[in-house]
């Protein structure tokens, strides 16, 4: 048992993550002490037995005052890329100053940060936590992931689960997409459309978040950390999935292939989407299976049980580029 505290895990995915820690804390032998750092006070989540610690990223002392017993530190912070960089890095600053034996910061994505302008505000984080690592002995790593399976939840009318109402999800959809928003990223799974990187054939993982926030709250318990550390849900490429998609949903989807110049000529106009395409194409999405090998009973949500659990039954019109098509 350690004490874990999480910074920005009041809403999104971050909120996601613990309330699997709380859930996987009711039946394990030695459960881990949560902490939430919270620029408000959370009374619905202290009643769950959190200590949430308010705290101003920009007051260091509050900062470390707040993290003075924590072992391992875990950044899931959201929101802009600025203020996710400023405010983590106020927290490896107050996290060398107290002496904090393990820090992730909010990665969660694929092999690198490198050739996507949005993730320049990651990159500077990363560098900083190495260098704190560098300085402290500190323990860090890069939770990776690959790409969010439960993005293809968008758009479904299925009913809440059993676990979403343990969650307190309003909708299926809410449920199914974990803390995400509704995002058409690729694939539009009510249009019937598929907007490919290349071919659509290279590999890429999948995983879908709470098996996300399994993983970590596992990887807690390792001796030792390494500086990157991946975990897949599934291996699949776009075509793999289209094939899954289609079979499920009964109906051919609209498809177009996009080459690298391409991409990289739309990428003017909007260069996330582009960019993070371009780097799909050339395998940045297939991250290692650190956690998988270390946990092998883990049994993770596989793309083919996920799109059977929220679009099996679920009515869908014929395929058109005009219909809610929100690319990113």
């Amino acid at each position: 048992m350690v004490t874990v505290a999480l910074a920005g895990a009041a809403s999104g995915f971050g909120l996601t993550m613990l309330r699997t820690f709380i859930h996987l804390n009711s039946t394990a032998t030695n459960p881990h002490k949560l902490v939430l750092l919270s620029r408000s006070a959370k009374p619905d989540l202290a009643a769950l037995g959190i200590d949430v610690r308010p705290v101003d990223y920009a007051n260091h002392s509050q900062l470390v005052e707040a993290l003075k017993d924590v072992h391992t530190l875990l950044s899931v912070i959201g929101g802009s890329l600025e203020a996710m960089r400023d405010a983590q890095l106020a927290l490896i600053d107050a996290a060398k100053e107290v002496g904090i034996k393990r820090f992730a910061p909010s990665e969660y994505a694929c092999i690198s940060n490198d050739n996507i302008d949005l993730y320049r505000p990651k990159a500077e984080v990363w560098e900083a936590t190495k260098k704190a690592a560098s300085e402290t002995g500190m323990e860090i790593t890069s939770f990776q992931c690959g790409i969010f399976m439960s993005a293809f939840a968008t758009g479904t009318t299925k009913l809440i689960t059993e676990v979403g109402q343990r969650e307190g999800a309003k909708t299926g959809e809410e449920e199914a997409l974990a803390g995400l928003r509704p995002w058409n990223f690729v694939v539009n799974m009510r249009g019937g459309t598929a907007d490919l990187p290349a071919d659509g054939t290279t590999p890429i993982v999948f995983t879908e978040m709470r098996d996300i926030a399994t993983f970590v709250y596992h990887a807690l318990s390792l001796d030792a950390w390494t500086e990157v550390m991946g975990m897949r849900g599934d291996v699949k490429s776009y075509r793999e999935m289209l094939a899954i998609i289609e079979r499920v949903q009964g109906r051919k989807f609209l498809v177009k292939e996009n080459s690298v110049e391409e991409m990289e000529a739309l990428a003017a106009g909007n260069p996330f989407y582009n960019q993070v395409r371009v780097a799909l194409s050339e395998g940045w999405g297939v991250v290692p299976d650190t956690l998988n090998r270390a946990f092998p009973d883990l049994h993770p949500t596989t793309c083919e049980e996920f799109v059977e659990k929220w679009w099996s039954g679920v009515e869908v019109g014929e395929a058109s580029w005009g219909e809610d098509q929100t690319f990113m």
